[in-house]
């Protein structure tokens, strides 16, 4: 996230802070009996389901035109984004879905934003470990318990401190009325100091800490242009206006100031008015570090599209159509799964050319910096080299194996958004580097032939096992080297493919590894350090280098067995590299 983030409390010691409430001097009562609360938790909805939207705000939402909020420009993450990418992002942080009761993302972000003190009750924040549920529910009052289980959302109201508080209504996005209602509801800041000293609650604590910064969204909504390219925070602008300290704000601050006002007042024409007129005024004024309305239309389509995970659905099909050809010499299913497998790379293709051009990196900067984009990245290459292959080879076998490895990626985007956040970033300092996106892109093209090996070989070992090595006469193995491509058997042709993308996935690692150390003496002036990811990409080099010279010495009938046991070895090895070593080891690439 942007900006600074509110935490729940540090693992150093155990001091909770008091019970939320302002200070005396700005809130002289927060009292309110339970029958009043949860009277109120039932209108609201919490207590009866657990909806976050009312009808009334349902209606107003409808009205307002979430086309024209979604495209106005805000510093986020470094870059200038649109609305949309900021509120699909923090509503998945907040509720790990931007599909709120189908609001629109934008509109139902702002919603919260504006209204964050009427929100502060309802089931906002979800948590999705099964210990952090069961320890919350200990702890959770009557009232909340039950939307907590339907939803597995704990309302805001339960983490926000007195600091918190002061926070919202100096932003005129909480009122003291709405501190007296969350009042009824019993706080966690007690209870959430007794994990400090268990492991197992680490990731989870910080998760929510993480759910509980998007609900404050302080510093996130950067959208008027200041001096020296520095944006302004709207809460700072509310800050200043109620305060009177600025004493002539810029027009677009003026006008957000409006949209506020109109945005609680429910007048949604008003709303609508002011947000064309901030966009025009972005569209005529060029000093603003403001896309163009092409680039801000193509990161619109693209958060639609969902990053083109749906893709994932063509791999899919593809790969059973290609079984069937590969099993049977269907030609209708090879042609039919090739077709699906091409479209769906060229979707791929696509969305990653399409985010190369929203995240403003520049032609020489493609989008595989982070843990994401390098895995997508992957696939996407993995894919186009297939087509490649399969155009030249007709076999079948490459598509198959780069259609698992696609669907595998695209899969494990979605099921760990934590460890693959799909936000865009600017790439600051050395990692702007040409000399560097070249080494990773080398290095990515290594991965992805690695990973079409490992399912090659699972293919090859599924095979051995249903129907063997055959007798004294078979053929389960092609030659040690790429000679004698006719007559293969089944076995030796699933063998010829392995080998072949061992023997490209061998030299490119070895290229992406020396281009590394060339990037290492550019970047730390030394060429080779014994970093965990140095050290692991040369034990990668040289399991694939023993693949293609122990088949020289294996006996031919077990040359294809050797070979696909070394290769899932390899991917193990490179996976661990590439994963266990950015995430579970300390070095100068953890951050990778």
């Amino acid at each position: 996230m942007n900006g600074v983030k509110p935490t729940l409390f540090t693992f150093s010691g155990r001091t909770a802070r008091s019970r939320c409430v302002l200070p005396p001097q700005k809130v002289k009562s927060v009292g309110l009996t339970p029958v009043v609360g949860l009277c109120v938790l039932v209108v609201c909805g919490v207590a009866g389901g657990g909806e976050v939207f009312d009808a009334e705000a349902r209606g107003f939402a409808a009205k307002v035109d979430a086309g024209a909020l979604e495209l106005l420009p805000v510093v986020y993450r470094g870059r200038v984004a649109i609305l949309d990418t900021v509120a699909r992002d923090q509503l998945d942080q907040m509720l790990r879905s931007h599909r709120v009761e189908g609001v629109p993302a934008v509109v139902a972000w702002l919603e919260i934003y504006f209204r964050a003190g009427q929100y502060a009750d309802r089931p906002l924040l979800h948590v999705r470990e099964k210990n952090m549920r069961g320890f919350l529910a200990e702890h959770l009052d009557a009232n909340t318990l039950p939307g907590f289980r339907a939803k597995r959302r704990i309302p805001p109201a339960t983490l926000l401190d007195e600091e918190g508080w002061a926070a919202l209504v100096r932003a005129g996005r909480a009122e003291r009325d709405d501190i007296r209602r969350a009042g009824a509801i019993r706080s966690l800041r007690d209870a959430l100091p007794l994990l400090s000293d268990r492991p197992e609650f680490r990731v989870p604590t910080d998760r929510l800490s993480v759910r509980y910064s998007a609900f404050m969204a302080t510093a996130v909504l950067r959208v008027v242009p200041g001096p020296a390219g520095q944006w302004w925070a709207l809460e700072n602008v509310f800050a200043a206006a109620a305060a009177q300290t600025q004493p002539a704000l810029p027009p677009i601050a003026s006008k957000w100031l409006a949209i506020q006002r109109a945005w609680r007042g429910r007048d949604a024409a008003e709303v609508n008015r002011l947000a064309g007129e901030v966009g025009r005024a972005f569209a005529t004024d060029k000093a603003d570090r403001c896309p163009p309305a092409l680039a801000r239309t193509l990161e619109r389509i693209y958060n639609r599209t969902e990053h083109a995970t749906f893709a994932l659905a063509g791999f899919c099909v593809s790969l059973v159509l290609l079984i069937v050809a590969a099993a049977s010499g269907a030609r209708w299913a090879r042609g039919l799964g090739l077709a699906i497998f091409s479209l769906s790379t060229l979707i791929l293709a696509g969305a990653f050319v399409a985010r190369w051009i929203v995240s403003g990196r520049g032609w020489l900067l493609p989008p595989i910096m982070n843990q994401y984009e390098a895995v997508i990245g992957s696939a996407m290459l993995a894919a186009v080299l297939a087509v490649g292959l399969e155009l030249a080879s007709r076999r079948n076998y490459f598509a198959v194996a780069a259609g698992l490895y696609a669907a595998v990626s695209l899969l494990s985007g979605l099921l760990f958004p934590e460890q693959m956040d799909p936000g865009m970033k600017a790439q600051h300092g050395i990692l702007a580097s040409p000399v560097m996106a070249v080494h990773v892109a080398v290095i990515i093209i290594g991965h992805a032939l690695v990973g079409m090996t490992f399912f090659l070989s699972l293919t090859y070992l599924g095979a051995v096992a249903v129907a063997g090595l055959g007798g004294p006469s078979a053929r389960p193995s092609s030659p040690a080297d790429l000679r004698g491509s006719e007559g293969l058997s089944t076995l030796a042709a699933l063998d010829r493919c392995n080998l072949i993308l061992a023997q490209l996935a061998c030299w490119m690692v070895i290229a992406g590894t020396m281009l590394g150390a060339y990037w290492g003496d550019f970047a730390w002036g030394r060429w080779w350090g014994w970093d965990p990811k140095e050290t692991w990409a040369l034990i990668t080099c040289l399991v694939y280098i023993a693949v293609l010279h122990v088949r020289f010495v294996t006996p031919p009938r077990s040359r294809g067995l050797v070979t696909a046991i070394i290769c899932l070895l390899g991917c193990l090895v490179m996976l661990f590299n590439w994963i266990g070593v950015n995430f579970f080891l300390a070095g100068k690439h953890s951050y990778a």
